[in-house]
């Protein structure tokens, strides 16, 4: 009994005493282009891939990082958007999002990062041809 009130109190001290993190808003999303395609086959479909402002800038909010193979063979999209991004504190990039939730992201400074997130509200011509062992 006095271990489990013992091992109760520490793992509360720890808990209180963590530091805390302020979570990262997006402070603004400027779209360039939406409905793009280099395969001229699928130009017609990937037209109606456009995202909105207020969905790429959820998108940014609740997108996390993952393995570049979500970006090239898991939930791979002929249709993309692209544009700029810019966070609270202060840091930006250019994107390339595609239909099915998958974004490159390009930081202004250095570096790049790969963001998914899958439940995102605009049209995706190609929904249901990914690789749902994800």
């Amino acid at each position: 009994m006095v271990k489990t009130w013992r091992s109760a109190l520490a793992s509360l001290l720890l808990v209180l005493g963590s530091p805390t993190v302020d979570a990262r808003e997006v402070k603004a999303v400027a779209i360039e282009a939406v409905g793009l395609s280099r395969l001229e086959e699928m130009a017609e479909p990937c037209r109606k891939f456009r995202p909105s402002a207020a969905q790429i800038k959820r998108f940014f909010s609740r997108a996390y990082p993952v393995d570049a193979i979500y970006y090239s063979k898991k939930i791979w999209s002929p249709c993309w958007a692209e544009g700029t991004v810019e966070f609270s504190d202060g840091n930006r990039g250019k994107w390339r999002l595609n239909s099915g939730g998958v974004a490159y992201l390009q930081w202004s400074h250095s570096g790049d990062v790969i963001l998914y997130h899958k439940t995102n509200g605009w049209a995706d011509p190609f929904r249901d041809g990914y690789d749902d062992s994800i």
